[in-house]
């Protein structure tokens, strides 16, 4: 169907930038030397467009970033499409279980022969290359542009996944209006102009990069300039280089870059980095900034409300270190379930008027509001928030129009939200409720770490005990391993002190950063065990793993 006028739009910010400043460039290719302009890239998503043809089709991408991945974001989105993205390092056995499941009647790919993975033998093609001829206009052969009929955009969708971090992964199908109205929050969120010159470095197969950076920027007029992946040894060049003015990034490249040298001139471009897809620990949030001088703007986002869902404000004005900023765009609440005591056996759901008391029933049970600086499950609801899951896994995750996150957190009394774990995370020890974060973010301050993760084991006693994952930072030993315990006891109640310490080479993250908790257990296939005796006499277990992850 047609867009709304009144509605954001990806296919109308791109025909009023590509006619306000069609010499603009739009997107860079750093170290490529290739660009493309704003009218550039208009003509090339319409020949894409053009080359797809008017009947919907279901289009599997599997490129990291880039000219090619953007173009095909905004032909399927722009031109009633499906769009699958999917990380480019898939197994053949990934790749056949997608082709199955979906049925993509277009792959694109790198080089022609990954695509045979996909099992769609009369599937189109289209490669990286076929992508950079089509943008430089040198493919004749993929058929004529018909402006009038290009000029009708069709809202196409893009399936997705949640990150299946914590659980089986669930799909979610967001539509162009729902990826444009997050698009204009992170313009106007962070203050994006035309001037503005931003730097992606995250994959384009998961929803931060394609929508805050491509698009965030499209709604902007601005520029994107594309790394093909992260370079601790390059970032601060391409800054220098590119004029940067912001950069998406996630909190294992803050930590990398703290593990860095600092360049001689740090750019003055630069006016924030953007975190987000995973906490930022709250010791390295005041560490980036006091050694670069480079203020960070930490966000959260979901997939499920295509990307954007708070942000703190950018300079001039700051935010609050340790907050995940301020809602926007959507409707939050904190709440904890409670039981409704006028239920009387009604079915369905319905909404429960008033800001403060109980938000939705359902089958008998509310949400309730807490109060400023009270922990509860955050919630949603809004435009850019999917109503169910696409497979219908919604494990009660709908509730009366409102989306549970499975986060935790609590908002203060500006308004500020802070995330203190997840509700499948919370580990029970003895009937003492302990947040993982909580012991994370003691750990991460230690000198000696690098990354930590903390989860739990059975127990016989207690139901649950409490373990630690620490990957050391340089060359430090097994002898700061053993000093952790005493570390967390000075700075923990003693329920919440890790009872096991497993040294790890690096824990496991996915593409955005975010921490795999499923695959915690692999690291301990084959450990090695010491038992260390701490100056107080009493006994550490540091379980020692070296892991590749």
């Amino acid at each position: 169907m047609g867009f709304d006028e009144s509605e954001p739009s990806l296919h109308r910010s791109l025909e009023h930038w590509a006619s306000e400043q069609p010499d603009a460039p739009f997107i860079i290719e750093v170290d490529e030397n290739r660009a493309i302009t704003y009218a550039g890239f208009r003509q090339a998503v319409y020949a894409m467009r053009d080359a797809l043809g008017s009947r919907p089709r279901s289009i599997a991408l599997a490129l990291p970033g880039g000219i090619p991945a953007a173009l095909v974001w905004m032909a399927a989105l722009t031109g009633g499409h499906r769009l699958i993205p999917c990380a480019p390092e898939t197994t053949p056995s990934e790749r056949a279980l997608l082709g199955r499941a979906h049925s993509p009647q277009v792959l694109v790919v790198a080089e022609a022969h990954e695509a045979k993975a996909f099992g769609r033998s009369k599937a189109r093609v289209f490669t990286s290359q076929d992508l950079y001829d089509l943008a430089a206009s040198r493919r004749r052969s993929l058929g004529s542009i018909d402006p009038g009929r290009q000029s009708l955009a069709i809202s196409g969708r893009v399936r997705l996944s949640t990150s299946g971090t914590t659980g089986e992964p669930k799909g979610i199908l967001l539509t162009e209006a729902q990826i444009a109205r997050t698009a204009l929050q992170v313009s106007a969120s962070h203050r994006l102009t035309r001037q503005d010159r931003g730097l992606c470095v995250l994959p384009f197969f998961h929803i931060n990069a394609p929508v805050v950076s491509l698009c965030g920027s499209l709604m902007a007029g601005s520029t994107l300039v594309i790394a093909p992946r992260f370079s601790l040894h390059r970032f601060w060049s391409w800054v220098a280089c590119e004029r940067i003015t912001w950069a998406s990034v996630v909190p294992t490249i803050v930590a990398l870059l703290l593990s860095g040298e600092k360049p001689r001139i740090v750019p003055n471009t630069l006016r924030f980095l953007r975190s987000a897809s995973a906490p930022l620990p709250v010791a390295r949030h005041l560490e980036f900034e006091e050694r670069f001088g480079i203020p960070i703007v930490e966000t959260y986002g979901l997939s499920e409300v295509a990307s954007q869902v708070t942000a703190n404000p950018v300079p001039p004005d700051r935010g609050k270190v340790g907050s995940v900023g301020l809602p926007t765009g959507v409707e939050l609440r904190v709440c904890v379930p409670g039981l409704d005591p006028g239920h009387k056996r009604q079915s369905g759901t319905a909404i429960v008027s008033g800001s403060n008391g109980a938000l939705a029933r359902a089958h008998g049970r509310v949400l309730v509001e807490v109060q400023p600086g009270e922990e509860g499950e955050i919630c949603v609801r809004g435009p850019s928030v999917i109503t169910r899951y696409e497979d219908r896994k919604s494990g009660g995750s709908f509730t009366g129009g409102w989306f549970r996150t499975g986060d935790l957190g609590y908002q203060d009394e500006d308004g500020y939200l802070y995330i203190t774990g997840r509700l499948r995370e919370v580990i029970n020890r003895g009937g003492e409720k302990v947040s993982p974060r909580e012991i994370e973010e003691v750990l991460l301050a230690h000198p000696s770490v690098r990354d930590a993760a903390v989860g739990s084991e059975p127990d016989p006693l207690y139901g649950q005990r409490i373990v630690a994952y620490v990957a050391l930072a340089g060359h430090q030993s097994v002898q700061s391993g053993q000093s952790l315990r005493r570390y967390c006891r000075d700075r923990l109640s003693a329920y919440k002190v890790p009872e096991i310490f497993y040294l790890v080479a690096a824990l496991p993250r996915n593409g955005n950063g975010k921490l795999a908790r499923r695959s915690l257990g692999s690291l301990l296939a084959q450990p090695s065990t010491m038992t260390c005796h701490d100056q107080e006499g009493t006994y550490d277990r540091v379980q020692v793993v070296m892991a590749h992850g």
